[in-house]
Parts: C-alpha cells; sequence; structure tokens
C-alpha cells in the first residue's frame, strides 16, 4: 500500500517492482481490487487481456453475493438487512384500508362487496349440488349426454338452483357480510350456520313428504331461527269468525306472531312453505336492520349537507326573494 504522501508520478508505488504474476496473484486475493498510482494519468493504459479477465472474478463474485441478500424492504427499520424475510409481507395501513373515503361512499362499496360474498358463500355452501349438476352434464355414455342435453338435467338443476337461492337468503338473514370490519372467523361461523340451517329444512320437508305418503298428519314445524319460540294460543272458533285478521295472518309460520305490515314479497306466502316464510321475513327485517345501519353511517353527512342548503337558501331568499332562494338552493 502506497503512503499518503505519494507522488502522482507513482515513484513510491511498492507494487512496481514486483512481478506480474504475483501482481495477478495479489489481485485475486484481495477483496477489493487494487489500482495502482500509476494507473491515473492522462491517457489510461491498455490493460493485457489476462488482467483483465482476472479482474472480473471479484466482480462476479460480489454481484453474487449482492444477489444471493435479500432486498431490504423500504419500510424496514434494520437496512444493513436483518429481518428483511419478516418486512418483505409489511403492508402499511394506509395500502390495506385504502384511502379514505366518504361514508356515502363506504355504504356503497359495503352493499356491492356483501352482494359479492353472498354469492360466493352460497355457491360454496352448494358445491355438491353443483358438482351433481356438472356430473350429469359430462359423464355417462352416448345415450346419458343426449337425454341430459334433452331434458337439461332438470332434477340436478331445480335442486342446485333452489340451494343457491335459499342459502343466499339463509345468509342474508343471518347478516352474513353485513358488517363494516370483515371478521373471518366470524362470517365462517355465519355460513356454517346457513347451511346447517337450509338442511334442516330440507330433512323437515322430507318427513312431511314421508308422513303425507303413510296418510298420518305432518309434524309442526319449528322455527329454525329461534327453536325456543313458543307460537301464541290458536283462537277459538268465535274469535275466529269475529276476527278482522288478514288471510296472511292465519297462515303458518314459525317464529313468527305478526307479519311486517305494508312489506311487499317476491312470492304470495301462501305459495311458499312454512320455513320459506320464516326465511322471507327474517330477510325483510334483516334489510331494515341493514338500512339502519347504513343510515347511521351517512347521518352525519346528510345533515351537514340540510345544514348548508339552509344557509344558501337563506342567502339567495335575502338577495332575490323567498322563491327564487328556494330554487337556487
Amino acid at each position: 500500500m502506497g503512503w499518503f504522501w505519494d507522488d502522482s508520478n507513482g515513484k513510491n508505488d511498492p507494487t512496481k517492482n514486483l512481478d506480474p504474476s504475483l501482481k495477478d496473484y495479489l489481485e485475486k486475493e484481495t477483496p477489493a481490487k487494487y489500482t495502482p498510482t500509476t494507473a491515473i494519468s492522462s491517457e489510461p493504459p491498455s490493460q493485457p487481456s489476462q488482467k483483465g479477465s482476472s479482474a472480473s472474478q471479484p466482480s462476479s463474485t460480489t454481484s453474487n453475493t449482492q444477489q444471493s441478500k435479500p432486498a431490504v424492504p423500504s419500510a424496514s427499520l434494520f437496512p444493513d438487512g436483518r429481518y428483511a424475510h419478516i418486512w418483505k409481507d409489511y403492508k402499511p395501513l394506509e395500502e390495506i384500508e385504502g384511502p379514505s373515503i366518504s361514508p356515502a361512499e363506504k355504504v356503497v362499496d359495503q352493499f356491492k362487496q356483501r352482494k359479492s360474498v353472498l354469492n360466493k358463500a352460497a355457491l360454496e355452501n352448494c358445491s355438491e349440488e353443483h358438482m351433481l349438476l356438472t356430473t350429469c352434464f359430462q359423464n355417462g355414455d352416448l345415450g346419458d349426454k343426449m337425454r341430459a342435453r334433452i331434458t337439461m338435467c332438470r332434477d340436478e338443476n331445480r335442486k342446485f338452483s333452489r340451494c343457491y337461492t335459499i342459502q343466499a337468503k339463509f345468509l342474508q338473514a343471518l347478516g352474513y357480510g353485513s358488517d363494516f370490519e370483515w371478521d373471518s372467523d366470524k362470517q365462517e361461523q355465519v355460513q356454517m350456520h346457513a347451511d346447517k340451517l337450509y338442511h334442516q329444512m330440507l330433512d323437515y320437508e322430507k318427513r312431511v313428504e314421508e308422513a303425507k305418503a303413510a296418510g298420518q298428519q305432518p309434524p309442526p314445524p319449528q322455527s329454525l331461527f329461534n327453536p325456543n319460540f313458543k307460537p301464541a294460543p290458536k283462537p277459538t272458533t268465535e274469535q275466529s269468525e269475529t276476527s278482522t285478521s288478514s288471510s296472511s295472518d292465519a297462515l303458518e309460520i314459525p317464529g313468527v306472531d305478526q307479519v311486517p305490515q305494508g312489506v311487499k314479497f317476491q312470492k304470495p306466502l301462501k305459495d311458499l312453505t312454512p320455513h320459506e316464510r320464516e326465511l322471507e321475513i327474517q330477510v325483510v327485517k334483516q334489510k331494515m336492520q341493514q338500512q339502519q345501519v347504513y343510515y347511521r353511517e351517512v347521518s352525519g353527512m346528510l345533515n351537514a349537507e340540510d345544514l348548508a342548503k339552509e344557509k344558501r337558501r337563506q342567502k339567495f331568499a335575502g338577495w332575490f326573494g323567498e322563491t327564487v332562494g328556494n330554487w337556487l338552493a
């Protein structure tokens, strides 16, 4: 190594008199490439091909070492690369929650996401019925496939369609995906409970069919959502004659004493099974609860808009009169 007071001509360079092969060996064994002071000149000297090839080996080794080291994430608190395997999956809170949005946008986004997760969960709960439908179209000999094409696998298609529709309603009635903060464990429990209630409904319908086939009285339906529910005592004959209740109140609906007023159902309740009637009413109740939650989220914004509109109305009314002010506001 040269001294700090070496001149620019390299007179005191300790390596200038070494054998060239020894100098090449020193460059190979040195971690960093040694640049002699004689290389600093107005015109860079031409280097032998052997020397250039030997000098490329340390640089390639250094690049391989850099590639082997894990990249340090920008958020890491250790620039030297410690715990890089932990920090590589780090995401800041802004990236997880997304940019700040208004309450109205939050409600709309929640509504869209809930519809998507409801459909996905219903398909997962009906995976067995969907597999049977797919098998009906794909498996079998040529005759079976022709019959499947002609009948469109009527029975399998009917079972899958009903499963998907009813499962989606059970999920909705139980509040699946209604929270603004997603809890995987909670939502999975709700999904499993919805599937359990659906199969309880199918078991009851099967027992009713068996009782009718045997000429026996069908068993009374039990509420799926409230098994401990005790229905009100049935009115006597005289009370039934003097009662002015509607025909929907006389329907057998387990777990429900009274049908919500002013609610229109997609199908008349008289065309549904007792458990389907209970399910429809539970869906309506859950929709009402969800609307209240949505309104609480946007109520502050709506009140602020109403206040701003009232201020504009008063200002315009002072300038142009009451009629024009109300119209401009």
